[in-house]
């Protein structure tokens, strides 16, 4: 009877060891539009280092110019972590620099840069544009028509600069809206991650919305034509999953739902 009883569980235990075998390969030939990786709970970040060389601004003549405007720039958070001292900023007009400012800490910690413009005139509305040094980045921000000139406007207009405006590493910016199918290969959780890659350099990471829980968006910062994959980190499986579908950038929003 005892032996009856053990070849009895031992054909259970072979019909389910079957079933599950058969499970995971039904599973692994579902999943085939992405390539999973166990890992770590990443930290993706973007790395806005770059290799530009510091420039040697000057503030012009005051003689050559009939009046002049004050603008005040502010740096937001992100790029407020990374200013020093070595820092400069300037302003042109027509290619030539027309006023150039220090780094200035204000007393509520942030920082921002008093540029003191010099002009004509009959300057009056013409386009200006900012350009802006990090020392410790060696990473130069571009923004052509900032502002335009107003003489003698002796009144600071406030601008506040973002480390991805104008960048010179990363100049073209699109907006990518992910939408997460109801069938995965894992169980969505809280501390799930989504990232955008150009190889193996993050060039976005994705913020959940608050009212759409299987929506993410991203800003992705690249160049133009260059092709980049999206990354999800599964907290449930422990891993990334990388989709083999590429999306490319040309500073346009983009919707793509995800296919695993």
């Amino acid at each position: 009877m005892k032996q009856i009883k053990l070849i009895m569980m031992i054909a259970v235990l072979t019909v389910a060891w079957g079933c599950s075998s058969d499970d995971e390969e039904n599973n692994k030939e579902k999943w085939t539009n992405s390539i999973y990786v166990p890992c770590d709970e990443p930290t993706w970040a973007v790395d806005w280092t770059a290799a530009d060389s510091k420039p040697s601004w000057q503030n012009p003549d005051p003689t050559l110019y009939d009046s002049n405007m004050f603008c005040l720039v502010q740096l937001d958070e992100e790029l407020k972590e990374y200013s020093s001292e070595n820092d400069i900023m300037a302003m042109f007009m027509g290619g030539k620099c027309r006023g150039v400012s220090a780094r200035n800490p204000l007393s509520d910690g942030n920082v921002a840069f008093l540029l003191h413009v010099k002009g004509k005139g009959s300057e009056s509305g013409e386009p200006l544009e900012l350009r802006y040094y990090c020392d410790k980045l060696h990473h130069t921000n571009i923004l052509p028509d900032i502002t335009t000139y107003v003489p003698n406007n002796i009144t600071p207009t406030l601008k506040i600069l973002r480390i991805e405006d104008g960048s010179s590493k990363y100049p073209v910016s699109t907006t990518l809206t992910v939408v997460i199918p109801k069938e995965l290969p894992f169980t969505v959780n809280d501390n799930d991650k989504v990232a955008v890659f150009v190889g193996e350099e993050c060039r976005g990471v994705g913020q959940r919305e608050a009212d759409i829980k299987d929506r993410w968006q991203i800003s992705v910062y690249g160049k133009a034509g260059e092709t980049a994959q999206i990354r999800y980190y599964s907290a449930e499986k422990k891993g990334a999953y990388t989709l083999l579908k590429t999306v490319e950038l040309k500073g346009e929003p983009i919707t793509e739902t995800l296919t695993f």
